[in-house]
């Protein structure tokens, strides 16, 4: 499973989780407030397409992109690489840092 399908089911589960809270009469503080700023109903179509709708709509888009994307042959044979680390060349900087500090070091006086 790829992260746009992870992705997409989580933004689910925030609508549906918001959508029961609305339609079993809970209030959590974000609807409160915009039912005293806007009244009750432009606060609930706001507190809907803010938390219902948006969380929706990037869960169809976010599901069909990884639906779109996922190729199945590719997931079982997909072998990830070991890990290589290029200790040498990290070797080398350190040597590089250290000349081009030993050489600045001279004539510097720090603090003052």
């Amino acid at each position: 499973m790829n992260t746009h399908m992870v992705f997409g089911l989580f933004a689910l589960y925030v609508a549906a989780t918001s959508l029961y809270m609305v339609l079993s009469g809970h209030q959590d503080a974000v609807l409160e407030t915009l039912r005293r700023f806007w009244g009750r109903t432009i606060g609930h179509s706001l507190y809907f397409i803010a938390r219902v709708a948006l969380p929706m709509l990037i869960c169809v888009f976010c599901l069909g992109w990884g639906v779109r994307n996922y190729d199945a042959t590719l997931a079982m044979s997909y072998n990830k690489p070991a890990l290589q680390l290029n200790v040498e060349y990290y070797r080398d900087m350190m040597e590089v840092w250290q000349k081009e500090r030993d050489a600045d070091a001279f004539d510097v006086v720090y603090g003052a």
